[in-house]
């Protein structure tokens, strides 16, 4: 069995395949504070719940955009699998060439979305992924990244309003009744479902534009599915998409 593993910046998702079939899929948070022993501790018990055998993992591949934990998580892995991470990074096999300016402040999660779009439905395409922040990246017909677009995600953007704006509550990223809100919560609301549905159409647009050609549009992420429906350009929801790119990552590299 393979384990993939993504550390984000907000959560670290933990995914199990038996060849191409994924078996379980966890998250834990991401905390700069937790020991190696701690999230050993936390996987294993994953394991137990989902009835998988923790010693059948034959292979480990990790996708980090958060340096101070990948020390931690190569414990982890040492001590409790006794096996060697595979971090993608410089000197991975991806099967797509990056041609950004500075190919190693990529994000790996970007690269790995890349691969797993290009893989499952060719190119071009654009690979959205929607968490602590929300990246467009394009990768054309050549298997070549060109570069795309960061913003802040949903949450990352409103905590900045909430933490700024006393009289304003915390909302969960709802749908609401209508474009226009009654009230300060269906207003922020509405600001978040209907305001980042908008920004993502827009930015799909422009970049359909500046590059003169369609291109198939994927969308993943935590926050992508209280967004997808609410978007008027054709996208495809992908959920696992960043698990299928690891695993096809460390399948190309063994």
């Amino acid at each position: 069995m393979l384990l993939c593993i993504d550390i984000g910046n907000t959560n670290v998702v933990l995914a199990v395949y038996a060849g191409n079939e994924i078996l379980a899929e966890f998250i834990v948070e991401s905390n700069l504070y937790q020991t190696a022993d701690e999230y050993g501790i936390k996987i294993m018990d994953m394991f137990n719940y989902n009835n998988l055998d923790f010693s059948k993992i034959t292979g480990v591949i990790i996708a980090s955009v958060v340096p101070g934990l990948d020390s931690v998580f190569e414990k982890t892995i040492k001590k409790y699998l006794n096996l060697e991470p595979l971090f993608v990074g410089p000197g991975v096999k991806s099967g797509i060439r990056i041609k950004t300016d500075n190919p190693k402040q990529l994000g790996a999660d970007i690269l790995v979305g890349a691969v797993a779009a290009y893989h499952k439905y060719g190119a071009p395409v654009i690979i959205i992924d929607m968490g602590t922040a929300i990246t467009l990246f394009y990768v054309d017909h050549e298997k070549e990244l060109v570069g795309g677009i960061i913003v802040p995600g949903i949450r990352t953007s409103y905590a900045g309003l909430f933490s700024k704006t006393s009289r304003l509550e915390e909302v969960r990223a709802e749908k609401p009744l209508n474009v226009i809100g009654k009230d300060t919560v269906t207003c922020i609301q509405s600001g978040m479902i209907y305001g980042t549905a908008s920004m993502i159409d827009g930015l799909i647009r422009k970049m359909k534009k500046e590059l003169q050609k369609d291109a198939l549009v994927v969308i993943t992420g935590g926050e992508a599915l209280a967004i997808k429906d609410f978007l008027e350009e054709e996208v495809i929801y992908d959920r696992h998409l960043i698990m299928e790119g690891l695993r096809i990552i460390f399948n190309r590299n063994n």
